[in-house]
């Protein structure tokens, strides 16, 4: 041990913070003592038995699958895949880029730009106002 803890710290305080020798007399904290508990006062602790286990286990189950029939339905369902037309006429400022994604919203434009170009035996990518071009 330290030979600093042995000793009792010495605290100055001031005259004016000290206070009157009336008011030494009197105690200034009451002090509390505390008992121990009677038995019939304590809770039992809770014990899980198996029931409660098993019951727990099939609430958790029947939770998640709850969860995943409402996520489920909840879903956005499947578009209908609308009609591909046989061929488009180019409208002024059409793009074979602006035909691919509106003839097929669902493919990759580069793809669909590829097979528009391979059908119609386009060797780059001007088109024609009115210009008729075949999807098939």
């Amino acid at each position: 041990m330290s030979v600093a803890t042995e000793f009792a710290p010495a605290v100055f305080i001031p005259s004016r913070a000290r206070p009157a020798s009336s008011q030494c007399e009197r105690p200034s904290a009451a002090v509390s003592t505390l008992h121990r508990p009677s038995e019939q006062s304590v809770a039992v602790p809770l014990r899980l038995t198996r029931r409660g286990l098993l019951a727990i286990a099939v609430a958790v189950g029947v939770l998640a699958l709850g969860l995943v029939w409402l996520a489920r339905f909840s879903a956005p369902g499947a578009q209908a895949a609308t009609p591909r037309p046989d061929a488009v006429t180019v409208r002024t400022g059409d793009t074979l880029w602006a035909i691919a994604t509106r003839i097929a919203p669902q493919r990759d434009p580069r793809a669909e730009v590829a097979d528009l170009q391979r059908i119609n035996h386009l060797s780059g990518v001007e088109l024609t106002a009115g210009q008729l071009l075949r999807t098939r």
